[in-house]
């Protein structure tokens, strides 16, 4: 969800004068973040709902930035700040991941389970994992597990995108085209939604997710194999996933002496508060919803010491 922070440009020999980074808080840019974070929530939903996909929708927040800073009004002069639109990029972002992949996607789980009543004690804790989550992430950045200077496609293509709108462009024409496009189509009964991820989404992930599909479709008539039914695609992704761990794992246990020794430090801390942080999450959960009636105190630990995003 990270970004790379950008700066705006300076004409040659300039003076560099002093400001005020933008506050988060200020009351037009809190607005602005509340709105997008709305619109990326809803648009998350939708998406994983009638996709089974989560977009990125960075450049979506970048854009509504610059084109209300092209308005001739006071009030919107603050986002032609490349911070603003950086800070509205990345919360539209966040706020799209994050409805659809930590809330929406995992609340699904006990409905399928046929326990609707369990519904909402999932939602509780999904959503305090989910700012614990985000708290882990912004610790666990620029350290061995998140190096700040690996290459980070959405957000160096989020971060151009704010630098050539600084330099001037089109960008509201842009933005206002595209809605008027997806309108139209919405009438028409069109997937625009599709539309709107296919052009999102990078080159490599939609050929892959494309390829996915077609193979899923048309697997069970070409080669009598039902891929679905193997549950393989699922354990491709846990193996990956395992993987990721494993990784994380040894950086954690490293006893290597680098450059990146408070990088260390602060990836231990973190996951340290962070394992007690999700202990505090069980503990709540498990007596406010009465689990702990149902479960025998062996059944409680294993509960508590396993692994969960």
């Amino acid at each position: 969800m990270t970004h790379p922070m950008i700066s705006p440009t300076k004409e040659s020999g300039a003076e560099e004068l002093p400001c005020a980074h933008p506050r988060a808080l200020a009351p037009t840019n809190l607005i602005l973040v509340v709105i997008l974070s709305i619109f990326g929530a809803v648009i998350g939903i939708q998406m994983l709902a009638s996709l089974g996909i989560t977009p990125s929708t960075s450049l979506i927040g970048a854009l509504a930035a610059m084109s209300l800073s092209r308005l001739p009004l006071r009030l919107f002069r603050g986002f032609r700040s490349v911070h603003v639109q950086n800070l509205a990029q990345t919360s539209i972002s966040s706020a799209t991941f994050g409805a659809a992949n930590s809330l929406f996607l995992p609340i699904g789980i006990p409905w399928l389970f046929g326990l609707p009543e369990m519904v909402t004690p999932m939602l509780v804790g999904i959503s305090l994992a989910m700012l614990l989550d985000a708290w882990l992430l912004y610790r666990m950045y620029d350290t061995p597990a998140f190096p700040a200077s690996n290459p980070w496609p959405p957000g160096v293509a989020a971060a151009e995108a704010i630098r050539a709108g600084d330099e001037g462009g089109k960008q509201a024409w842009t933005l206002l085209g595209g809605l008027a496009t997806g309108a139209a189509g919405a009438l028409f009964h069109l997937p625009m939604s599709a539309f709107g991820v296919a052009l999102i989404g990078g080159f490599g992930a939609m050929v892959a997710f494309g390829a996915g599909l077609l193979i899923r479709g048309y697997s069970l008539t070409c080669f009598g194999v039902d891929i679905e039914s193997l549950y393989l695609p699922h354990g491709m992704m846990i193996g990956a996933g395992l993987v990721a761990l494993l990784q994380v794992s040894k950086i954690v246990l490293s006893k290597k002496k680098s450059r990146s020794d408070n990088g260390q430090v602060r990836l231990g801390q973190a996951l340290r508060l962070g394992g007690i942080g999700y202990l505090l999450i069980m503990i709540l959960l498990t007596f406010s919803t009465g689990l702990y009636m149902h479960m025998s105190v062996t059944m409680l630990l294993c509960f508590g010491l396993t692994p969960r995003q």
